[in-house]
């Protein structure tokens, strides 16, 4: 797969804001900032260039304080499967919720994602990361 250069404190930054949009979605039951949400880390399975709060981070710390940032080598591939099951999952959350279909349910869901969001940001251990991987290696094989 093509390797893309990334910041990983501007992507766990990009993440961190999206889990707590989401958090705050669920605490306040808005719909709309779950949407808001998925649209933000949808935009980074199109290229990280137009990822907001990314672009933000990065400009940031390098620009205005002037840090020397290093980033590291990353599957293109595994960025944009991240970004798009993230995106995708809150964007399932919010026609739930905007189409009120099991809206308790969808509450849950959006809790859960955002604790799954927080995961990997904090922590480093992200589960479509591991969807990615053992994905790869199933068509690899074949």
């Amino acid at each position: 797969m093509k390797q893309c250069l990334i910041y990983d404190n501007s992507l766990k930054f990009s993440r961190a804001i999206a889990g707590i949009l989401t958090l705050i979605a669920f605490f306040v039951h808005n719909h709309w900032l779950v949407l808001i949400a998925a649209i933000l880390v949808g935009l980074r399975v199109f290229s990280v260039k137009i990822d907001i709060l990314y672009q933000l981070y990065t400009f940031a710390l390098v620009k205005i304080l002037k840090n020397k940032l290093e980033p590291a080598k990353r599957d293109l591939g595994e960025i944009n499967f991240v970004s798009a099951m993230m995106s995708g999952l809150l964007l399932i959350g919010f026609l739930l919720l905007h189409f009120e279909k099991f809206v308790d349910f969808a509450w849950i869901f959006i809790l859960t994602i955002a604790l799954l969001i927080f995961l990997a940001c904090f922590v480093g251990f992200c589960v479509a990361t591991l969807m990615y991987v053992f994905f790869k290696k199933i068509f690899k094989s074949k």
